[in-house]
């Protein structure tokens, strides 16, 4: 370990943490600004806020070290209390975040409790007994800071704890299909990477603050996945856009061995809802038909997308005939279960058709005008049907 004097590195610090504090201000209001307030984009905001005070406290922290005085003293105390008290609620915050993100779905509430809540509560009481034991940190007499002999133990933890979540989002990008999702899974993973290179840096040169800033830099890799997320939605429905819809069929085109499902499908009668009541009406009819598809394929691998106008796209990477069918089966199911709730001042209907590629290759021009045909089939029988 290289021991630097803190009036020597005090500049550099207090700078880097000032544009990196700039820096994760930018990105919460990013967050506050330009996305839907979501359950993953408070987590985010939750997270910038804390890493924001961690900033501020650690600058503190270098602008008190060494200072003299009783009220001094007790600022450091309590200045440095809050900013170990933050690190651990900033940790739990990724974990949860992190978490909802890999596996789709909350943590669950009493292993939230036995595996995160307990063991940092403990880690918490470690960090507030510390100005009477010194544990985790300790001021000498002329009130500079130093590490506990437990510090490096609760950075191994905490550490063990970020790499877990790092280890849950590789493996789940293993099994994942979907190229989005594989690349914010690979992005979680990458996390823990910039904070953990600062770390060694700030243990090889104790007097220099590299964590959180570095930390920074992974949140700024996490905004701009999720503004890429956002390019790739349809802004109505939150589904796949035609573009990603696009990108994501190029991943299938040419590819031997490797059978999909294609099924098209649009909304009957559109223009009639529209016209009779209203484009809002209608939007709501897109949107509703969105959140069926969601729960129609939710805990799958389908790919979902909105084609344009009243048209829906879903990518199925099994390729079988039976598999289709049984999809549109159920699709038209939970809208007719809708339907019963009344929800609507009209009626629900869909005409879909579907399309196989052969385990040769997969030809998606062909597949589309297959599943276009088909659809118009059922949009035909469906006409009939209304008519008799």
């Amino acid at each position: 370990m290289i021991e630097l004097n803190p009036a020597e590195t005090l500049l550099f610090n207090v700078g880097i943490n000032t544009f990196s504090f700039i820096i994760a201000l930018i990105i919460f209001y990013t967050y506050k600004n330009s996305f839907d307030y979501h359950y993953d984009i408070r987590q985010l905001r939750m997270l910038e806020s804390i890493i924001m005070l961690i900033l501020l406290s650690d600058i503190g922290m270098w602008l008190l070290d060494g200072k003299s005085g009783n009220t001094i003293r007790v600022l450091c105390y309590a200045n440095i209390m809050f900013y170990f008290l933050m690190q651990n609620a900033a940790t739990i915050e990724w974990l949860r975040y992190a978490y909802y993100r890999i596996l789709g779905r909350n943590i669950p509430g009493r292993k939230e409790i036995f595996l995160i809540y307990i063991p940092f509560a403990i880690l918490s009481i470690i960090v507030v007994t510390s100005p009477i034991n010194g544990w985790c940190f300790y001021l000498d007499d002329s009130n500079y800071y130093h590490r506990g002999p437990w510090s490096f133990w609760m950075s191994v933890v905490i550490l063990a704890y970020l790499l877990s979540i790092s280890v849950m989002a590789l493996i789940r990008h293993k099994k994942e299909v979907s190229v989005d999702h594989r690349k914010e899974l690979l992005t979680l993973a990458f996390f823990v990477i910039p904070p953990f290179v600062g770390g060694v840096v700030q243990t090889v040169f104790y007097g220099i603050s590299m964590i959180w800033p570095c930390t920074v830099i992974s949140s700024l890799l996490i905004l701009l996945n999720k503004v890429n997320e956002a390019i790739s939605r349809d802004s109505l429905t939150g589904l796949n856009n035609r573009r990603n819809m696009e990108r994501h069929l190029l991943t299938y085109e040419g590819e031997q061995n490797r059978a999909i499902s294609l099924i098209i499908m649009d909304i009957n009668d559109f223009k009639a809802i529209n016209d009779q009541y209203g484009h809002r009406a209608g939007d709501d009819a897109l949107v509703l038909i969105a959140n069926i598809l969601r729960t129609t394929f939710n805990g799958t691998s389908a790919f979902l997308a909105r084609y344009g106008g009243d048209e829906f796209v879903v990518i199925i990477p099994q390729g079988d005939e039976r598999t289709a069918i049984e999809a549109i089966r159920k699709i038209k199911n939970n809208i007719d279960a809708f339907n019963k709730t009344n929800q609507l001042p009209f009626q629900l209907n869909i005409s879909a058709g579907y399309a196989i590629s052969n385990e040769k290759s997969v030809n998606i021009p062909s597949l589309f005008k297959e599943a276009d045909m088909n659809m118009y089939t059922d949009k035909a029988l469906y006409h009939q049907d209304a008519e008799t």
